[in-house]
């Protein structure tokens, strides 16, 4: 119909301008546009089963529910119930006892209760009340006995009898650490997956947005080359960038897809549930100075903390494992009342009594594996301070690293800042010439394109900055707390 009326007012002798036509055209493919958005924006309902997270919420959600944190906590369960375990061994222990004989001609029975406890010097006191009753003859015997082992050159000294108690403290305190570092990385993972999703959500936005515009293009281009006021390369180009825009925003909706489900995962969600999530997208410039930044990670990183404790421990067994150099040799005193009659009464006076000491030594004459493993404990502390020493070195690296990486980021929120700016003036200026007929569809899609990927780069960079704040406080030492493990406040 369109093609029959400029044919009738040709044939007239009326020449419109291209100018005219192109803003005819040019308003009816806006208003397809608009109607099509308004149908789209009007068609779709808000989901009522969605979850809402700000960036806050989502962190105290992972802390709470992440499956590695959880594995953590057991491990660090576990090492206390070790810790229970070892000092289990100086509590005053109850063994009460029952005894029986029998024979063809002889019978007995008898009980007793045993009371050990081993001292933290070394010693050890065992106290053991009993009674026994036999039938030939009837007769009663009672006895209290109290034996005392008391070492005099190894295993004697607090150091060496804690041992096993100092090793199992040094475990729960390295589990509380590695609960720490769990920690601080569901965080940062958590930060990551949360800004990453915003991300591919505002690229899915941006891509969708080109494919409209996109698409527009081509329908003008269709329309104007029915006309003769554009050529099939027009067509050609708008079709061309067009698929490239809409393999772009299919690929970005596959990059949000499993964003969302690596944060479910983390979360700990069902992977059906639907999220909505909100965080700050402004940034705060970080200015602080490099020597300062340093002397706090170095005050705060626990794995510095981790390492001074791995030397005092390997410094502690070293001191044991010299101390197991002396011989065995153990002085064993028994003492027993003891009474036996027909009646009963008459045995619980227990009238006699005797007594014994001696000297008991079951030492390796050469004792090759201590002697190895004292020399293996002064290579063990060598290696403990060497492992210090590139901590520190490591540690203030990543921070220069993270300092120069957030100075970077910056630099070029910038540069793309003022990128975005050239990029509209070049899209208005394009769109100028266009309309009066200077320049064709090329023009205009290609700075439609640069300006579209412009965003998109801003947008990378001012999430990567974001990020890289909470990368420099975990450098630092000062992202979550210590004592207690409070809820995360992202101030």
């Amino acid at each position: 119909m369109l093609s029959i009326v400029l044919h009738y007012f040709h044939g007239r002798g009326f020449v419109l301008s291209r100018l005219c036509w192109c803003g005819l055209i040019l308003s009816i493919v806006c208003y397809w546009q608009g109607v099509g958005a308004e149908e789209n924006a009007t068609g779709r309902g808000e989901d009522e089963s969605v979850m809402s997270l700000t960036l806050e919420e989502a962190i105290n959600l992972a802390l709470e529910a992440n499956r590695n944190l959880l594995i953590s906590t057991s491990n660090l369960e576990s090492q206390t119930l070790f810790l229970t375990s070892a000092q289990s061994e100086f509590e005053l222990k109850l063994a009460p006892s029952v005894t029986g004989d029998a024979s063809e001609d002889y019978k007995s029975i008898g009980s007793e209760i045993s009371l050990d406890k081993k001292l933290k010097m070394g010693p050890r006191a065992t106290l053991t009340p009993g009674i026994a009753i036999s039938d030939a003859g009837d007769k009663y015997s009672g006895r209290t006995a109290l034996s005392l082992e008391m070492p005099l050159l190894r295993d004697f000294g607090r150091e060496v009898t804690l041992d096993s108690v100092r090793s199992s403290e040094f475990s729960v305190r390295t589990a509380e650490r590695s609960l720490y570092f769990t920690r601080v990385n569901t965080v940062l993972d958590t930060v990551f997956g949360v800004y990453d999703i915003i991300k591919q959500r505002e690229l899915v936005e941006l891509y969708d947005s080109q494919v409209k515009r996109l698409n527009g293009h081509a329908e003008t281009a269709k329309i104007k080359e029915k006309v003769g006021l554009a050529t099939p390369i027009d067509i050609y180009r708008a079709e061309i960038r067009l698929k490239d825009a809409e393999d772009s925003l299919t690929q970005a909706r596959e990059a949000l897809s499993s964003s969302e489900d690596a944060l479910k995962l983390i979360l700990a969600m069902p992977l059906d549930t639907s999220i909505a999530l909100t965080a700050p997208v402004e940034y705060n410039p970080i200015n602080v100075n490099i020597d300062d930044a340093v002397e706090i990670a170095h005050n705060n990183r626990v794995e510095l903390e981790g390492q001074r404790d791995q030397i005092r421990e390997v410094e502690r067994r070293s001191r044991v494992y010299k101390h197991r150099l002396l011989p065995q040799l153990n002085v064993v005193m028994n003492y027993e009342k003891y009474g036996t009659s027909d009646d009963f009464s008459e045995s619980t006076r227990l009238d006699e009594d005797r007594w014994s000491i001696n000297l008991v030594s079951t030492t390796d004459w050469a004792r090759t594996a201590e002697k190895a493993a004292f020399r293996q404990s002064l290579l063990d502390i060598k290696t403990a301070r060497l492992d210090l020493e590139a901590r520190r070195d490591e540690i203030t690296r990543e921070v220069r690293r993270q300092l120069e990486a957030l100075r970077k980021s910056r630099e070029r929120i910038k540069i793309r800042t003022e990128k975005i700016k050239q990029a509209e003036g070049k899209l208005a200026l394009a769109k100028i010439k266009f309309n009066y007929g200077m320049a064709n569809n090329f023009d205009v899609i290609e700075a439609e394109t640069e300006l579209q990927q412009a965003r998109v780069d801003l947008l990378s960079t001012e999430v990567e900055y974001i990020v890289g704040t909470y990368n420099l406080r975990a450098v630092l030492g000062t992202l979550i707390e210590r004592g207690g493990y409070p809820v995360f406040n992202a101030s």
